[in-house]
């Protein structure tokens, strides 16, 4: 028998030793860094640019993230928390031997084998409370989910619109370089006719290789950007070269304060996280409270005794069955220091979430202001600006044509038409972006380019 248990430990050891040694070297290869699949698909490459909508940009975003994917298990946990909360404790089983080490034989006194169940009943609602505790957690845990992807969502979004005015730059320098190559070209032929000099081709050559160098950042600046649109989406998708589609002519979902604030209010999810960890809160000060009823323990046992033929005290062989029950007394411990607590955190919610909305007012405010004044921007090119330095740099072109211009002025008008299309752009990224905080603060997600 004892051999046989020997075998028994010897071979757990065994077994122990080597499992130990494949969780070490599964380790070991984690720490080594990705499998060459993992390792290829990051670093794969593509030069080919894929055309994408914004809505379905924010569909892969959504999909494929892996932040919002990891933010994802924090409401896995919190639904186990709540299983966990409605679980029994269970119950609990002993199992005893008593024997006589003094005597031997005959004169042995009898021995006892005993067993009990005992099973823990808890009282006052406790487990009642722990799941309403439990819900509400798990509703602000899934509303903290929500505001993550809100502002995944916004983020994307500001990335989508950078690359589209980065987009909208190059193109500008791109249109500026063309005319400028058409001029050169021009010139080259009038010099060789002999109406220019040699001084104006060559002006004409450098203003040509400037704004080619211009237009070769430019481009660079705008493919960052479009590369830039990765960041938010998962691994399979780090190579492809994106090319969004659309323009910043964006409007908010509203521009009236108190729909805005109202919607703020309601709609952020952060605030409704808030609102339900206060809500969490005050429901732990009830289970603080059921705490101070003494849960109550019942057990069933069973023992034998063994025959004994001693002289002195002989004793049959007989079984007994007992029944017993196991109360504290609650009378140093009232859980005084367990509500006291719990009160304090619920107050302490209340004032967060309190807070928090006094913020979103502000910040529904300042992203309204903002919006304002890089509206009027917009408008403001849109009245006529761009309209009229086209109009000046067309005119500037055909008087030089004619010899009414010299090159000097049709180049300084080409670089009053960029600097003012470059503010243009400027402003219709800033009004974007400011929509974008617009809905942040107001807890919208609806954006469209």
């Amino acid at each position: 028998m004892k051999t046989g248990l020997l075998l028994i430990l010897l071979f757990i050891c065994l077994k122990l030793q080597v499992v130990a040694a494949d969780t070490s070297a599964a380790a070991d290869q984690e720490t080594q860094g990705p499998t060459p699949e993992r390792l290829a698909e990051l670093v794969k490459s593509t030069t080919k640019r894929t055309s994408i909508k914004l809505e379905d940009y924010l569909a892969k975003v959504a999909a494929s993230n892996l932040g919002y994917a990891s933010q994802r298990y924090n409401v896995t946990i919190a639904d186990a928390a709540i299983m966990a909360s409605r679980v029994f404790q269970n119950p609990v089983i002993q199992v005893g031997n008593m024997m006589d080490i003094t005597n031997g034989g005959n004169q042995r006194l009898p021995g006892y084998y005993n067993g009990f169940v005992t099973q823990t009943f808890e009282l006052g609602g406790k487990r009642r409370i722990r799941y309403l505790v439990a819900r509400k957690n798990y509703a602000a845990t899934a509303s903290t989910l929500q505001s993550f992807l809100q502002n995944l969502r916004l983020d994307a979004s500001a990335a989508y619109a950078d690359a589209i005015a980065m987009g909208q730059v190059a193109a500008q320098f791109q249109r500026t370089a063309t005319l400028l190559r058409e001029l050169l070209q021009a010139q080259q032929e009038r010099q060789k006719a002999g109406d220019i000099s040699d001084v104006d081709l060559l002006q004409t050559r450098v203003e040509v290789r400037q704004f080619e160098a211009e237009l070769l950042a430019a481009q660079s600046q705008a493919t960052s950007a479009e590369l830039g649109l990765n960041a938010f989406l998962g691994p399979q998708f780090s190579g492809t070269h994106w090319q969004p589609v659309g323009t910043l002519d964006v409007t908010p979902h509203s521009t009236d304060l108190f729909k805005l604030l109202s919607s703020a209010i309601k709609n952020r999810p952060d605030l409704i996280a808030m609102r339900y960890q206060r809500d969490a809160a005050k429901e732990n000060i009830n289970l603080e409270k059921a705490k101070r009823v003494p849960d109550v323990n019942v057990g069933v046992g069973w023992t034998n005794s063994t025959y004994s033929g001693n002289n002195t005290s002989p004793q049959p062989n007989y079984n007994m069955v007992g029944l017993q029950f196991s109360l504290p007394l609650p009378i140093w411990n009232r859980n005084k220091a367990g509500i006291a607590s719990s009160e304090a955190m619920a107050s302490q919610a209340q004032l967060d979430l309190e807070n928090a909305e006094v913020k979103a007012g502000v910040d529904v405010r300042q992203a309204l202001s903002l919006y304002g004044m890089a509206r009027e921007r917009v408008d403001l090119y849109k009245a006529g600006v761009l309209k009229d330095v086209d109009s000046a740099l067309e005119k500037r072109v055909v008087s030089y044509k004619r010899g009414g211009s010299s090159l000097l002025e049709l180049l300084d008008a080409q670089r009053k038409a960029n600097e003012v299309w470059m503010s243009f752009y400027t402003a219709q990224s800033d009004h974007a972006r400011a929509v974008i905080e617009l809905h942040r603060a107001a807890g919208i997600w609806i954006i469209h380019f």
